[in-house]
């Protein structure tokens, strides 16, 4: 089912399709007639009085929790395939209870079909009980394979009343990508050369010899992590774990060198984002600390350029944008901040591949949306633990024993399945002829079939050339590769199917 990521340096005019949002939907309720082309439900009102304004609003109420008074009015979806939409409006409420489903309530919301048929819908954020006239925004990115858009606004699945007035959808700003006699991606590889792991908590020389003469890898994904209790959300805060990270991967740099494998530098935490508690990072929409993401970039470029052990670059860890919301003067959505960010690198260091991510969580199918950026030697990432019901089982309260290949959430898993869900990326590699690679994926321990996983997802990538990190190694005891299959016994082992998938294909690597 095709998928829409929620979301929420001045770049140069050519460097941006338009420099200001383009509304491609208004409508104000002032008058009777802004009700036409609307599908409406008997419990829409109009009201001529009452709105922001004291002008025109609509009215909707529901008297039983079972009612659903849901408005939709067809949007053109040429103009929306593609781009990063922003939906405003203006909502007052009396008595709305809670629903059943968090997913009820007030809707402000986009109801997005794919080519598939499969529908998706960007949703603002919920608010209940009564309240007088507040902004609500919802930011979506539209698939290029959209099919069909419609703007839907009302009360589903509670009681209470909703006041609608002032609704907007408008285009946002979108970086324009170079032209195909100037791509500026990295070579496109016609076949994976690093494979490797994400570092955990072992960075001693006895285990980057294991990684070297036991696993062949070639590549570690460093992260630069935050520890628990420090402070991300201040510009000092953001600068005191960039320099104790940095001063731990200098102690790391000599150690590689001396069995050939090379550092990918991971920007795990970014300043002022939002952390879950899978690390992704919400971004910030500060303009103060977006600049600051971008100078530490460039002093972390500055100091590494010559350093022949560094490979790259990533510029943030699975960047998630659901709450952006576009102002002229204000922050950038996340492709906008990638290209900000990669252009500050380039004033210091014009080779180092800069690894871009796509929004949202760094997932396949955001490359549905992901736009390139005109800047040199750009290398294009993603992470894969599809099925989440599978990979995930048993973290976090997620129901235990459920196996791969098979019927997973309705659905059946097999390599087939996999290749399609990475059918975005691998569209994306051909469209633009860039280079791929895959930072992170990997599955619990516990996992029935588990290496019949990896070794599926893994033969994807070599399929296509991607060069990929597994993780991770020694981080998480769940992850761990080195340790059995029983979730109640954690003991390292070495050996396991697991680690014999990965050893399988980490052989293939040259030094």
């Amino acid at each position: 089912m095709m998928r829409v990521f929620l979301s929420a340096v001045l770049l140069s005019a050519t460097a941006v399709l338009s420099l200001a949002e383009e509304v491609v939907f208004r409508n104000d309720f002032n008058t009777l007639g802004s009700l036409d082309g609307w599908n409406r439900p008997p419990t829409m009102r109009y009201e001529a009085q009452g709105g922001i304004a004291d002008s025109g609003c609509v009215l909707f109420e529901n008297t039983r929790k079972d009612q659903s008074s849901l408005a939709a009015i067809p949007l053109e979806v040429e103009k929306l395939q593609g781009r990063a939409v922003l939906v405003e409006g203006w909502m007052k409420a009396e008595e709305v209870g809670r629903p059943e489903l968090s997913y009820l309530g007030p809707k402000l919301m986009l109801a997005v079909t794919g080519r598939d048929g499969g529908k998706n819908h960007p949703d603002q954020e919920k608010a209940f009980g009564s309240y007088d006239w507040r902004k609500f925004t919802v930011f979506a990115r539209i698939p290029h394979s959209a099919q069909k858009v419609e703007l839907c606004i009302g009360l589903q699945g509670c009681t209470g009343k909703v006041w609608v007035d002032d609704v907007k959808v408008s285009l946002v700003p979108a970086p324009t990508p170079p032209a195909p006699a100037s791509r500026n991606s990295a070579p496109l590889q016609k076949e994976t050369k690093f494979r490797g792991v994400m570092s955990g908590g072992d960075l001693s020389p006895e285990a980057f010899r294991e990684l070297r003469e036991v696993w062949n890898a070639n590549l570690m994904r460093y992260q630069i992590k935050r520890l628990r209790g420090e402070d991300h959300t201040t510009p000092a805060g953001f600068r005191k774990i960039i320099e104790r990270n940095l001063k731990e991967l200098d102690a790391v740099i000599p150690i590689v060198r001396q069995y050939g494998i090379r550092l990918l530098i991971d920007m795990h935490v970014g300043p002022g984002t939002s952390l879950n508690e899978l690390l992704s990072n919400k971004l910030s929409w500060e303009p103060e600390m977006q600049q600051l993401l971008a100078d530490v970039w460039r002093e972390i470029a500055a100091k590494y350029r010559d350093e022949p052990v560094i490979w790259g670059y990533d510029l943030l860890n699975e960047p998630r944008e659901e709450n952006y919301v576009y102002t002229p003067e204000g922050g950038l959505d996340w492709n906008r901040l990638a290209e900000k960010v990669a252009r500050a690198i380039r004033e210091v260091d014009p080779d180092t591949p800069i690894i871009v991510e796509s929004a949202q969580w760094g997932s396949a199918a955001g490359f549905e949306n992901l736009i390139p950026i005109d800047v040199p030697n750009v290398v294009y990432s993603f992470h894969i633990y599809n099925p989440a019901e599978y990979t995930h089982q048993g973290i976090y309260n997620r129901p235990e024993n459920v196996v791969y290949p098979g019927v997973i959430a309705g659905k059946l898993w097999n390599r087939e399945m996999l290749e399609r869900e990475m059918a975005p990326v691998i569209a994306f590699q051909r469209k633009y002829q860039v280079p791929i690679y895959v930072g992170e994926f990997g599955v619990a321990r516990w996992s029935p079939g588990a290496e019949q996983w990896l070794e599926d997802v893994i033969s994807i990538f070599e399929k296509y050339g991607w060069d990929w990190t597994y993780h991770a190694f020694r981080e998480y005891e769940g992850w761990d590769a080195e340790r059995g299959s029983v979730k109640s016994d954690p003991r390292k082992i070495g050996d396991t199917p697991r680690r014999r998938v990965l050893l399988k294909y980490m052989k293939r690597n040259r030094f």
